[in-house]
């Protein structure tokens, strides 16, 4: 089943966080020096922030994003309000962008083999998917221990996925600043968007893990990124 994504805690996780500047400027690297005309970003988030960074280096950036959002676009990116999994893309492109979509995906497999259908030769796709180590993997093993449930990582999952493809994997730290462990409990609401309730049931649990196992102001998440050329 999809997740569904909550506006109101993606706001309040993106205000902390560095990560979404991190993945731009390693994909923006990531391009130079190979060829690429046309774009598709997946998922738009609340504002087009990888449109303002990466779409000068296109000739044509399309973002494919499934609410109804009210942002200023950069000039030439056009956005399409539809849902990924069943809009019917009548041009293809040489690099789509998938930034922490997979896990809102209905079928998964499903939606990967969409991309590599809507590439042109050559094309690439660029997935983005949390790590398992850092702060991030050990919370999330954590919670699903104390919930008596097993967890995959959406990590593991894609890549099970793109097996007998050959992809590049990159690494990414980002961080979650915070004030008080009460305060990164809200804000790692985003992380738990699967398990709503029993992530605030949790509460007290979590809180004080987070106390004994993350040291300093900061929670660390390593990002990675998959090319993946088709």
């Amino acid at each position: 089943m999809a997740i569904q994504f909550n506006p109101e805690w993606y706001a309040n996780f993106a205000r902390h966080t560095n990560e979404k500047k991190a993945i731009a400027s390693e994909i923006s690297d990531l391009l130079v020096g190979k060829t690429h005309d046309s774009c598709i970003e997946i998922g738009l988030g609340l504002s087009p922030y990888f449109a303002e960074v990466l779409s000068p280096q296109f000739d044509g950036y399309e973002i494919v994003e499934r609410r109804q959002v009210e942002a200023p676009l950069p000039q030439g990116v056009v956005l399409v309000n539809a849902d990924w999994e069943s809009y019917e893309h009548q041009e293809k492109a040489d690099v789509i962008i998938a930034s922490h979509v997979v896990y809102y995906f209905g079928d998964r497999e499903r939606a990967v083999d969409k991309m590599f259908g809507t590439l042109n030769d050559c094309g690439r796709v660029f997935f983005v998917v949390n790590g398992k180590q850092a702060d991030y993997g050990p919370i999330k093993l954590y919670f699903a221990e104390v919930l008596g449930r097993s967890y995959t990582f959406t990590y593991d999952e894609l890549r099970g996925i793109l097996t007998g493809r050959k992809f590049r994997e990159y690494t990414v730290p980002s961080e979650i600043g915070f004030k008080s462990h009460e305060d990164l409990f809200e804000t790692l609401r985003l992380v738990f968007d699967n398990y709503p309730e029993e992530y605030q049931r949790l509460r007290s649990s979590m809180i004080d893990y987070t106390r004994r196992n993350v040291y300093g102001n900061k929670f660390r998440i390593e990002q990675k990124i998959l090319e993946v050329e088709k």
